[in-house]
């Protein structure tokens, strides 16, 4: 009997991973194909070149926009330290920090020479990470591919135990950390969040390198291409 309740509670959770596995899979095939089809080779090396020569690099964007994976990979590239916002926010175990331990972790990390910041939080200190990166990227990417994003997470997270914060170490934990209040948020980003974080990205941008990624797919050309 316990059988039949788990395959009935996780086979479609299964199924629906693999499914949008597979279509990220050939979205991402199919855009590589046209992008490498089209002349945009002179932007791409701007790209890189900004990239290899950073020092201070902050990556922002909606939730399921890829930003943490990018993040993560740019930092191996790059060997610049990483630094989740979520992490520093959350805690281990997912234990919120307050307001205080949280502004004070970020003012310590914003003072080092390098680091890759990886997170929105608008509401803190984000001008002064604008001011103090050298290099601005953000994950721009449609409400589609945002909402595509978190559910996969989640699904790995909960069917895998893949993708855990930061400080959960236990094995076969299940975490399912997607919320109506969330969803919300992430439908709405583009439409609430975006214009008030964006004149201050243009501003910025102005006397920095900022890059543009209108979906989590375009990073992947960077590795294809250095």
């Amino acid at each position: 009997m316990n059988s039949v309740k788990y395959a009935i509670v996780f086979l479609p959770l299964f199924l629906l991973y693999v499914f949008l596995k597979g279509g990220s899979f050939v979205v991402g095939s199919l855009y590589r194909l046209i992008y490498t089809m089209l002349p945009l080779h002179r932007r791409l090396n701007d790209e890189i070149f900004a990239v290899q020569h950073a020092k201070r690099i902050i990556v922002i964007g909606s939730p399921g926009s890829g930003k943490t994976f990018f993040a993560k990979r740019l930092s191996k590239w790059t060997h610049l330290p990483y630094i989740s916002l979520d992490d520093l926010y959350w805690g281990p175990e997912w234990k919120r920090s307050t307001d205080e331990q949280f502004l004070q972790q970020l003012g310590e990390v914003l003072q080092r020479n390098e680091w890759i910041i990886e997170g929105n939080y608008h509401d803190y200190y984000f001008t002064e990470r604008l001011q103090r990166s050298d290099t601005i990227i953000v994950m721009d990417v449609s409400t589609i591919e945002a909402i595509t994003g978190v559910i996969t997470r989640s699904l790995n997270r909960f069917l895998f135990s893949n993708e855990l914060p930061k400080g959960i170490e236990q094995e076969a934990i299940r975490i399912w950390d997607i919320s109506p209040r969330f969803i919300r948020f992430v439908l709405g980003f583009r439409r609430r969040i975006r214009p008030k974080i964006w004149p201050f990205i243009m501003q910025y941008g102005k006397q920095r390198s900022l890059i543009i990624l209108k979906s989590k797919y375009r990073s992947c050309l960077w590795k294809n291409s250095r």
